[in-house]
């Protein structure tokens, strides 16, 4: 199930379908690392945004006031990210995916892992 919904997120991100050029646009995506500050110093997606999970309620309105913005999520599993997708969800935020690990997001968004 969880590689189905992989190969789904890429394929719509290659073939555009309403994505932004990733390698112009990294500005203008809004990719949050929900892990913890430790994992985030091991290494996060270039661009990314840390904001645990734990606090994604607290925190999503100093970067996305537009709850219609797409909002990219990823953690070491994808179960944080889950969760966090889900507190977004029950906020009002419409566009919000999870890309699972930081793994899957680097390769998903065609983005470097940084440290």
């Amino acid at each position: 199930m969880k590689k189905w919904l992989i190969a789904l997120i890429v394929i719509g991100l290659v073939f555009g379908m309403g994505s932004p050029s990733f390698s112009a646009d990294i500005a203008k995506l809004l990719i949050i690392d929900v892990r913890t500050e430790a994992e985030w110093k091991s290494g996060h997606i270039e661009g990314a945004v840390l904001i645990p999970y734990e606090k994604i309620e607290e925190k999503i309105g100093t970067v996305a006031k537009d709850k219609s913005k797409r909002i990219y999520l990823y953690c070491r599993t994808g179960r944080r990210a889950n969760i966090a997708k889900d507190s977004l969800d029950k906020l009002g935020y419409k566009d919000v995916i999870n890309l699972k690990t930081l793994e899957n997001a680097a390769e998903a968004m065609k983005l470097k892992i940084v440290k």
